[in-house]
């Protein structure tokens, strides 16, 4: 199956045709990302995958928020924000980002967003009807009680070191436990109710060539897009696939959902690092060469076209020339 950006008409980069001629969002953008995620059932699935939960584990209910603002300290007043925020009712709590491109301070970003997913978790553990109904001792002694929290990052970029895995956990270790473990000693994570579980998208696809679990069928549709799996009668999916067709989107959402697309700060963040990256190696020639610059780099992530032009200031036409430019030097 192969996804056809071709119509008469310029077709947003954010949907996808099939030989039938449906249009399909393609769910690995914020605001796609969470018009896939709006629904429990899609959420409890896709966590009890990717957490590997079995029978006596697995999440059962939940509920869950977009875009959950966190009310701690942040500079220039700007409060931080968690795409899919998930309690369970048995007091978890996990935050589920969609991310497609690395930039700078990236890692920082993970345990920054993990610090506030571990506080919003113990203010509403700390205010919930199990803690509430504990006696005055009882609560005292779990006063300083964390619950779990999971941070999972499924990134559309290389990420993982390793290029025989695409999903991992990381947690705090002992460094004297790592040192110490061997194949009968296995070291453990200090505190295992925080950890992250990250997803290396561009390796699942090179991985995975068949859906052989739920969890592969997940990772298929939010790495390559709802062209690149089968119909299915399981309802969980099928009312997956079925949120992501235009046909059931109000053109007044769609115009909503591109407005607010794309990361702002994360964005902001490489032009900069690009920019700076130029002044470093004496580059100045310009701002139509730190552009081109900008553009180029962009294009080597696959950055869609109409993105490009939006944040290099280039036209389109320049964009579409430098694309051209650059898959005739990957051909030589």
């Amino acid at each position: 199956m192969t996804e056809n950006n071709t119509t008469s008409e310029k077709k947003a980069y954010y949907i996808v045709t099939n030989a039938q001629g449906e249009e399909f969002l393609l769910p690995y953008y914020s605001e796609t990302f969470r018009v896939l995620m709006d629904d429990k059932d899609t959420i409890r699935d896709m966590l009890n995958c990717l957490l590997g939960l079995d029978h006596d584990h697995e999440i059962i209910d939940l509920d869950y928020e977009f875009e959950k603002p966190i009310d701690v300290f942040m500079p220039e007043d700007d409060s931080a924000r968690l795409d899919v925020w998930v309690t369970t009712k048995d007091h978890r709590y996990f935050n589920i980002e969609m991310q497609n491109r690395s930039h700078p301070f990236f890692l920082d970003r993970l345990q920054l967003y993990n610090s506030y997913q571990t506080l919003r978790g113990k203010y509403e553990y700390n205010r919930s009807t199990y803690f509430k109904l504990m006696d005055e001792k009882e609560r005292k002694v779990h006063f300083y009680e964390l619950p779990e929290t999971v941070s999972i990052w499924l990134c559309n970029f290389q990420i993982l070191k390793s290029k025989d895995i695409f999903k991992d956990t990381w947690a705090v270790y002992s460094e004297d436990e790592v040192h110490h473990s061997d194949s009968t000693h296995r070291a453990l994570p200090i505190f295992s109710k925080n950890r992250y579980i990250v997803i290396d998208l561009p390796n699942f696809k090179r991985i995975r060539k068949s859906i052989s679990s739920r969890e592969d069928y997940w990772l298929k549709l939010l790495s390559q897009g709802p062209l690149e799996v089968p119909e299915s009668k399981d309802p969980i999916f099928r009312d997956a696939l079925n949120r992501l067709r235009v046909s059931r989107i109000s053109p007044e959402l769609l115009k909503a959902l591109e407005e607010h697309m794309f990361d702002k700060h994360a964005d902001e963040a490489i032009e900069a690092e690009i920019w700076l990256k130029g002044r470093e190696q004496g580059l100045e020639q310009g701002r139509d060469n730190r552009n081109v610059e900008m553009a180029l780099d962009m294009l080597a992530d696959d950055e869609p076209v109409e993105k490009i032009v939006k944040y290099s200031r280039l036209s389109e036409d320049k964009v579409l020339e430098l694309k051209q430019s650059l898959a005739k030097n990957a051909l030589k």
